[in-house]
């Protein structure tokens, strides 16, 4: 890999990606929509400004050595929701512009996309060709950019890559459940409020092996192809929190 830029670079899988690059020699700049945003740890990465739904945001930057991780967006199902045109600015236009400037510049680009975009009865676990039957705004503006990067790959023979990442979590997690269940223990050791039955099955993977898939879908990867990047270790909701207060030292609430 010559040099590579990140989108939604201020993040937590963008800053991840970000550091990894620079910190294996890779020449990488990290988009962002605000600059005063960023942790102050990142100062020593190149950081552009740039709000990517706007038209050539990433003119200039990209050519044919360049290979785009496109980690920009908005991941609230619930945001979908309630505003679906916000959604559908963040995740589809913006993803259709930095797909417009890669394809110009013949570069590659490593489009994330969601499990949302399978339907919610699909036999676990999932794979590649199961069938596409979102039940949100937010998947279906996922399953958009896949259909947007297959019709790019074949009409243009773009060289895009689509990798589904799973549930996410680490070091620098500021949402979804391990980080609400830590924040709730933290907070109310004595009751734990739990959405739903508690019977939900995720698919938890680690930050770091996250990157790694990434990167090897970047390097080993085969242009219009898709991949699913999961541990492949279904979860239950309750016993994840049952794991983190004891982690914590809290007695058993949940």
């Amino acid at each position: 890999m010559k040099k590579a830029i990140v989108t939604g670079a201020g993040g937590f899988i963008g800053s991840a990606m970000l550091r990894h690059l620079a910190e294996a020699g890779v020449p990488v700049v990290g988009i962002v929509r605000s600059l005063a945003r960023l942790a102050s740890e990142s100062s020593w990465i190149r950081h552009i400004e740039c709000d990517l739904r706007e038209p050539d945001a990433l003119s200039g930057l990209v050519d044919s050595e360049t290979v785009v991780f496109h980690l920009a967006g908005h991941t609230s199902v619930a945001g979908s929701v309630r505003d679906p045109l916000d959604d559908f600015a963040n995740n589809v236009t913006a993803t259709l512009e930095v797909m417009e400037s890669v394809r110009q510049a013949d570069g590659t680009l490593i489009l994330p996309s969601s499990p949302a975009v399978f339907g919610p009865q699909e036999e676990l676990p999932l794979r590649e060709d199961a069938a596409k039957n979102p039940v949100s705004p937010y998947g279906a503006a996922k399953m958009a950019c896949e259909g947007y990067a297959v019709a790019d790959h074949q009409c243009y023979d773009m060289d895009v890559r689509i990798a589904r990442i799973f549930n996410v979590y680490g070091p620098g997690i500021r949402k979804f459940a391990i980080y609400d269940f830590w924040n709730k223990i933290r907070h109310n050791p004595n009751r734990m409020e739990i959405l739903g039955n508690g019977d939900q099955v995720r698919d938890y993977l680690y930050i770091d092996d996250c990157i790694e898939a990434l990167m090897t879908v970047a390097t080993k990867g085969s242009p219009g192809m898709d991949y699913n990047i999961a541990a492949g270790s279904p979860v239950q909701t309750i016993p994840l929190a049952k794991i983190i207060e004891r982690i914590m030292g809290y007695p058993d609430v949940a």
